[in-house]
This record gives C-alpha cells, sequence and structure tokens, in this order.
C-alpha cells in the first residue's frame, strides 16, 4: 500500500494519524511554516516546529511588525529576529514576545510616532524579573534586543533598557480646605500659581498665543509654564507623581479622587500656535509606598503616601506631537483637589522621563 488518505482515517486522540512504537519512512514533508533554511525544533512535549537555525548568519526581518491593543491580552506577537514598527497608534501599540525557547534572542527597532509595550508572551512571564509586567521601547529608530534565558512557557528574558533623560519640576503644593474644590495651575515655580481661576475651561486661563513668526506669547506669564532646551526634540515617555496623599485624607469612599493634567503650548509652524490638554493622570488606584517612615505633617513619599507611574503612550490625547519635549515645546499642570479631602497642604513632585 503506497499512498493512505488520512482524512478518511477517524482522528485519535485529536490526531489524524497516531503511531505505537517506531516509525521508519524514506521521506518526511511537514508543509505547515517550512522556510528554506530553518530546521525542525522542538518544544518541551515533542511539538515541531520549524524556526531559524540558532547558528545561522541570516536573521529574519518582520519589516512591519502589527500592533493590536494596549495590555498583554494583545493578538500581536513578535518573531524570533528583528521586528520593525512602523505604525502605532493610542489604542494599538503593544506586542508580546515570541514563544519562550532558552538561548534565543528577538530585536524591536520602533520608527513609529510612540514609545510602544512589550509583554511577555505567556501570563505569568518575567522581563528582567518582572513577573507580568511590560515594558517600554521608545520610538527612536534603535535596536532593542530581548534574550531568553528560561523555557518552557511561561518563560523568562532579559534585556537592557534605554537610558531615559528625566526633568523634575519643582514641588507644587496646593493649599486645600475641605468642604471645597480646589484647582490650581502652574509648575511649582514661587509666586506662580492660579488658584481656583474664574474661567470654566483651563485655556480660559492658562494658555500660549501667537505674537508673530514663532513667537508665542505665554498667559498668565512665563513662570506658570516650563519647558526644555533639548536639541533634538525628545519624546516623553511616562510621568511620574510623588505626593503626600494618604488613603484617608479622602473622607468619603467614592467619588471623584485627585487629578493631575498636563498641558501644553507649542507651534507646529511659524505660523500655527497649539494649544492641547495632552494628558491626564488620576490618584487613588492602590499605589502606595510600602517602606519608609511616616512623618507628621506628611511628606512626599513617606510610608502609605500615594504615587503614580504613567506610560504616556496610554493616556496621550493626539496629535502625538503633545509629547514633544524641547525648545519651545512648553508645558504646564493642573492639580485637581476634590471637596471631600481634609484640610492640608498637599504636595506634588513630578518627573518627567524622556528618550
Amino acid at each position: 500500500m503506497s499512498n493512505i488518505n488520512v482524512n478518511k482515517i477517524t482522528p485519535f486522540n485529536g490526531n489524524q494519524v497516531e503511531v505505537m512504537g517506531g516509525l521508519k519512512v524514506e521521506s518526511l514533508q511537514i508543509t505547515s511554516g517550512a522556510t528554506d533554511g530553518y530546521v525542525l525544533t522542538s518544544d518541551s512535549v515533542g511539538n515541531g516546529t520549524w524556526q531559524l537555525s540558532s547558528g545561522s548568519d541570516t536573521l529574519t526581518v518582520e519589516d512591519n511588525l502589527i500592533l493590536e491593543g494596549t495590555t498583554t491580552a494583545t493578538t500581536s506577537q513578535a518573531i524570533y529576529g528583528v521586528n520593525v514598527i512602523t505604525a502605532a497608534t493610542t489604542t494599538n501599540l503593544a506586542t508580546k514576545l515570541p514563544i519562550a525557547v532558552t538561548g534565543k534572542q528577538t530585536s524591536f527597532v520602533n520608527k513609529s510616532t510612540l514609545p510602544i509595550l512589550v509583554f511577555p508572551s505567556a501570563v505569568g512571564g518575567e522581563i528582567n524579573g518582572v513577573i507580568d509586567g511590560y515594558v517600554t521601547i521608545p520610538n527612536d529608530n534603535k535596536v532593542y534586543t530581548f534574550y531568553c534565558i528560561e523555557n518552557p512557557l511561561p518563560g523568562a528574558w532579559v534585556w537592557n533598557s534605554p537610558t531615559l533623560g528625566q526633568i523634575q519640576l519643582s514641588t507644587i503644593e496646593v493649599s486645600h480646605t475641605n468642604g471645597a474644590q480646589t484647582k490650581v495651575y502652574g509648575v511649582g515655580n514661587p509666586g506662580a500659581q492660579l488658584v481656583n481661576p474664574a474661567g470654566p475651561l483651563w485655556y480660559d486661563d492658562i494658555y500660549g498665543t501667537w505674537a508673530g513668526a514663532g513667537v508665542i506669547v505665554l498667559s498668565p506669564s512665563p513662570d506658570y509654564w516650563a519647558t526644555s532646551t533639548l536639541t533634538p526634540n525628545r519624546t516623553l515617555v511616562r510621568t511620574k507623581v510623588y505626593s503626600n496623599i494618604l488613603d484617608t485624607d479622602k473622607t468619603m469612599g467614592f467619588g471623584p479622587t485627585v487629578a493631575i493634567n498636563r498641558y501644553v503650548s507649542y507651534m507646529t509652524n511659524p505660523t500655527t500656535l497649539n494649544n492641547y490638554s495632552a494628558s491626564s493622570t488620576g490618584f487613588g488606584n492602590n499605589e502606595n509606598v510600602s517602606l519608609g517612615v511616616l512623618n507628621s505633617p506628611v511628606e512626599i513619599g513617606d510610608s502609605g503616601t500615594q504615587y503614580k507611574i504613567r506610560e504616556s503612550n496610554l493616556v496621550q490625547v493626539p496629535p502625538a506631537s503633545t509629547d514633544t519635549i524641547g525648545v519651545a515645546h512648553y508645558f504646564t499642570f493642573g492639580i485637581t483637589i476634590p471637596s471631600d479631602y481634609v484640610t492640608k497642604v498637599y504636595k506634588f513632585n513630578i518627573f518627567l522621563e524622556h528618550t
């Protein structure tokens, strides 16, 4: 008998053909995933797939890795080789590492307009010792390589994270009285803080005005704004905010929590001025400093105080240029403390990490 049509054989244990004992054949063809120069590679239970030989000098390049979603549930998955990202949006900026195979490596080059998120290949996977975390790859057109150090699943990976720059603002202090909402604008400069301004909208009170080709007049004055002298321009990666807020400062178990909004003013060309609400973050999601002392009065970073670390690409308001850090890109912050918070001086340290 020279030919068998397996489609006419009843599957056994999910397999079309199952051989108990040895199998000897003159030739074997596995067509799924077959690629010239690849070798058949087994996983921990004997499932074979075609993979690039670890001794090969040729790397496979995925020249347009499609991203999907923003969480570990992403359906996008990188390949072993070089993954080039050319497009990312605020709703599609995530991918997963390949299925873990010890000793293999994969690289990313992000050419898109946003930093992207990379998750482990499976739930429980590690990247640099962090289980079920993620890392951010900046959109700087550089190569970032991940090395698998443990398989089978969920797997473990290591990589060298990019060196980031950081801008630290002066401490912002907000004097609040229980029973009424407090809203302030500014960047911590002495004497430059708008408190409960009259305008119903933020840009009624703090904004930039076009004053000729390439010239911005900042209101109420430049002291209420910050900028950077970095050239070339950088991209905001994440915002970190540390405070002296305790969970008990909020007297009601429901309703809004302290919110921080970033606003920007800049020109996209000599005659076009933009004032944008760029991103926001809120407190109260069980992010508290776990170690240290608790002073009286409470200071920033004391044990139990709230903090927030937010990736910029998860909260960005289009266009992407709102996350630009550089000359003549001005930014300020609005802080809102709801009426049910206890009376005290609330303090905030804000850090902007950038490429």
